[in-house]
Order: structure tokens, then sequence, then C-alpha cells
């Protein structure tokens, strides 16, 4: 966490001068539900510098609103400084109340998230979060983005089981939408990382370049087509002939799975 100390006049002519302090997170640990829904706002533009920089501090909007132009971007290169190309593993909003006011609330259906770097996340319950996300991510129907979450944020003390999100996915609309694409941005954050521990199963989109050419031009290679019954396929090629015991392949870890899907790459890399 960094400590923020601001240093104003607060009378002109005068060189009686006022300290105020706060703090900025300096990486997504240290970032609280809040802030993740304000740096959503932030890229939807529905929020101010001003509005932004006092959630993301916890100083007043009129402190910030004393600042220059300069001293403010200062404050955002704070953000940019930590949030981009870093990947994460936890999500950041612990609970989604479908009828109460906002998150954390003790009333209506509570829903839970995955605990950090997804375990107790089953091999079925992934295929629909990535599923529903990758969907979300080409259509933009919103319709995709509640059912990514009814797949993601499940009632506490349970296991998953598909039913949640056909039952649940109708409440979660009703939730703010903002708060509901910081739970995009967060998941993004959790695929970069699963990218970087199970590189041979992910990969990110910014590996998929070329080399630079004679004339030192980088070229992208064509982003192949996704074809959003790829986990399925996966899974599938799992159970094989064994379709008896398929509940038993869905509510495998989705680690064990990562990890066998890894070492049959390493030992046929052609198929």
């Amino acid at each position: 966490m960094r400590k923020i100390t601001i240093e104003y006049q607060p009378f002109r002519g005068l060189k009686y001068t006022r300290f105020f302090t706060g703090n900025f997170p300096s990486e997504w640990s240290e970032t609280n539900p809040k802030q993740l829904i304000a740096i959503a706002c932030l890229m939807k533009n529905s929020i101010s510098d001003v509005q932004f920089l006092s959630i993301m501090t916890s100083l007043s909007e009129r402190m910030i609103g004393r600042l220059d132009e300069y001293q403010r971007f200062q404050l955002i290169e704070l953000f940019d400084s930590f949030h981009s190309d870093k990947p994460y593993n936890e999500f950041i909003i612990e609970k989604l109340n479908c009828k109460g006011s906002g998150f954390g609330s003790d009333s209506g259906l509570v829903l839970i998230h995955p605990k950090p770097k997804l375990a107790g996340v089953t091999f079925g319950q992934f295929i629909f979060m990535d599923t529903y996300f990758g969907n979300y991510q080409e259509s933009s129907d919103v319709n995709d983005l509640n059912k990514f979450i009814a797949a993601t944020y499940i009632p506490s003390g349970r296991r998953f089981i598909e039913h949640f999100i056909e039952a649940n996915h109708g409440c979660i609309g009703k939730t703010d939408l903002l708060a509901r694409e910081a739970i995009v941005i967060n998941y993004h954050l959790i695929r970069d990382w699963l990218c970087s521990v199970y590189p041979m199963v992910f990969q990110k989109q910014s590996d998929n370049k070329q080399s630079r050419d004679d004339e030192n031009v980088a070229k992208e290679k064509p982003i192949p087509k996704r074809d959003p019954n790829s986990w399925i396929k996966v899974f599938d090629g799992l159970v094989g002939d064994d379709i008896i015991n398929e509940d038993n392949y869905a509510n495998l870890p989705v680690h064990n799975v990562l990890r066998h899907l890894t070492n049959r790459i390493k030992s046929n890399p052609k198929k």
C-alpha cells in the first residue's frame, strides 16, 4: 500500500499549509471491492477522475478537487503501475447478494466466490465458468454475463451443480451492472494467472505474435476463431467410453485436470 501525502495552502497569501494523507493500493491484493468496482466504472467512463481517485485513496472528493491536473495525473499513474499485465488468483468481491442493496448484506440469496487459486472448483464448474466468460467477451450479451457469474458464485457450503446457473442468473441480473463488470475484470486476472501456471493449456492473446520482419514492423498471427464447445470436447476426450463415470470426471478438481492435460501435451505435443 502506498501512502499519499498532499500538502496545500487553504488560504491564498498565507504561508500556512495543511497536510492530508491517504493510501493507494500498490497491487491487486490490496484492492477492496469498492475500489474494484470503481476501476470497472473508470473503464466504462461512468466515473469522473475526482470520484475515482477519492475511492482509490479514501480522500474526500473535495480534497481531490483541490489538486491540479498534473497532481491528479500522478495519482492515476499509481494505478497504471500496478494494474496492467499483472495476474491475480483471487476474487476480490467475496459475496454477491441477489436481493439486497449490495455486496455483503445478510439479506436475500447470498452467493460466495471461489476460494483463492480456484481451490475447490471442479472441472465441471470451470467448464461453465470459462465458457460463459468467453461467450460474454464475444457477444457482450448481459445474459451470458449473468450466467458466467451464476456459474462462478454459488451458495455457501454447496457443491456446484448445473442447476445453479438457471436458478440464479435471473436474480444476479438485478444486481449492479458495474459490479458484475468488476467480476469480469477480476476473472481476466485469474485467467492470466492460469496462463502463467498452465502455459501449454492456456495462451494469452499477447503471446500470439510473430517476430518482427526485415522492416522491423510487428505482425500479429491471425487469432484463431474461438470454439465455444472447446471445453466440452476436452471433457468428452477425458471421459471417452467411460460414460457411466461421467459425473466423476466432472467432479474432479480443475487443477487435477489441467495438470493432466499439460502432461498429455508434453508427452504428445503434435496430437
